[in-house]
């Protein structure tokens, strides 16, 4: 019996989804234990040229431009400055509601922490509502991003622009990975330092018709979740220049693009453990990967991400989807596909040191389900702790499938365009499969049959 066939065999005693089986709900509870912890806001000490408590303007000795400003609102605000750890705007308290119109913000000054937001742009946290309508903020320096949204705080920006430049790591800069962090994780193979929108703790994030830039590391990032994180763009423009990524959802947060154009030179998304990211009518380039998903320092080896890719058309240089030693649900529905790789899904082992371990443990494994899409694109799984299951519902699929789970109905068709090893999940018609001539497919595991010709000349065999 081969070890792909064990493999699916443990994976169906964890569950597999059927064709038919709804997408599961956002991912509940909180990040993994391994995770550092949020550092505590409370106990910061902030530097804001303007800072907004329960709705109330806190007096200042800095002189502010604006054509008007108060605890509720504030219109025309200009805003450039050079210091370190200043923030343009603070906006905290339940107590808040305030509305900032067509502001003209320029920080040079490096940020401090960006888990703390000091050195932001603009600090909304400890549940206040915050609204951004039109105008830039920009910044150009180190962990200095352009909005930071934490503590429960509520954040919709409208026709504005947020852009995170980066700058130069201070002399003797230690890398390391949690609170204090200046670059991204060496293992994600990212550069710069700065992420233009960060959202934190349980914060929930709306932007619309929105222009997001980043130098590398990322555009639209999520970190220290608190567990139950959203954050949402409707038509806009993601760019990131440089290796870095469109959106990041972190252990707890549901990242959603809708109808939004991405072009970034890394990845588009990347999703790390039990996470989501819906991509609706995304317009995306990548220059490396689609969606990477990962799974890294977490104490459940059971732990999976969910991914929905709808109408969506995205050309890649890499994978369109790349999974690294991490369980996934993926459902893509109708849309565009495509990389300059040939491959379509590469499941493979993660080589970064934190990756959460199976201890041989059954995992749930991978799930890629197409639906009412015709794709072209190699699948292939060489993770030795989780098997990949390839399921067509009402859709079509041509490229090799290498130690792949087959599952379909006869609404499904398969063309393998090189040599591939399938398992046949139960209920799947060999009729699904096809090759040209010169091309085998054998089938392994628990199948019986004969070898035979396909329908255009290729051959099908079976082996035990």
């Amino acid at each position: 019996m081969s070890s792909k066939y064990l493999k699916y065999a443990a994976c169906l005693a964890v569950s597999i989804p059927a064709i038919a089986a709804a997408q599961p709900a956002p991912p509940p509870g909180g990040p993994p234990g391994g995770m550092p912890a949020m550092p505590s806001m409370a106990e910061t000490k902030y530097d804001a040229t303007v800072e907004i408590v329960d709705g109330r303007l806190v007096p200042s000795t800095v002189a502010v431009q604006a054509a008007s400003l108060s605890g509720s609102a504030a219109k025309g605000l200009r805003i450039l400055s050079s210091k370190e750890g200043v923030n343009a705007l603070i906006v905290r308290g339940p107590a808040s509601d305030f509305t900032l119109t067509d502001p003209a913000i320029v920080l040079s000054g490096a940020g401090t922490n960006d888990f703390l937001g000091t050195g932001a742009g603009i600090l909304v946290r400890d549940k206040a509502r915050f609204t951004l309508r039109g105008g830039s903020v920009e910044t150009s320096a180190r962990i200095s991003p352009a909005l930071v949204a934490a503590e429960g705080a509520t954040v919709k920006v409208h026709d504005a622009r947020l852009v995170a430049n980066g700058g130069p790591l201070p002399p003797g800069y230690v890398p390391r990975i949690g609170p204090g962090m200046m670059q991204p994780p060496a293992p994600l193979g990212l550069e710069g330092t700065a992420r233009a929108v960060l959202a934190m703790s349980n914060s929930r994030t709306y932007l619309y018709n929105t222009r997001i830039e980043a130098q590398g590391w990322g555009a639209l990032s999520t970190d220290a979740t608190g567990g139950d994180l959203y954050l949402e763009a409707n038509d806009c423009t993601v760019l990131v220049t440089g290796k870095g990524y469109g959106a990041y959802a972190d252990f707890g947060a549901h990242v959603v693009l809708n109808r939004t154009s991405v072009d970034v030179g890394s990845d588009l998304g990347i999703i790390a453990g039990k996470a989501r990211i819906d991509l609706n009518t995304v317009r995306g380039k990548a220059g490396r990967s689609g969606v990477m998903i990962h799974s890294v320092m977490a104490f459940d080896p059971a732990e999976t991400a969910d991914l929905t890719v709808t109408d969506s058309t995205i050309e890649t240089q890499g994978p369109v989807l790349l999974v690294k030693s991490a369980n996934a649900n993926i459902t893509v529905t109708g849309g565009a596909l495509k990389s300059a790789s040939g491959v379509l899904m590469d499941v493979r082992r993660n080589d970064d040191p934190n990756a959460t371990k199976t201890g041989g443990k059954p995992v749930p494994g991978v799930t890629l389900t197409l639906k009412s899409a015709k794709l072209t694109g190699d699948v292939l799984d060489s993770d030795p702790d989780r098997a990949t299951t390839l399921v067509l519902d009402g859709a079509s699929l041509e490229g090799s499938l290498r130690d792949v789970v087959l599952k379909a109905d006869a609404t499904g068709h398969w063309r393998a365009r090189s040599d591939s090893t399938v398992f046949l999940a139960p209920g799947t018609p060999l009729s699904v499969i096809d090759a040209p001539a010169g091309v085998t497919v054998t089938v392994t595991g628990g199948t019986n049959g004969r070898g035979t010709v396909l329908p255009s000349g290729g051959k099908l065999t079976f082996s035990r």
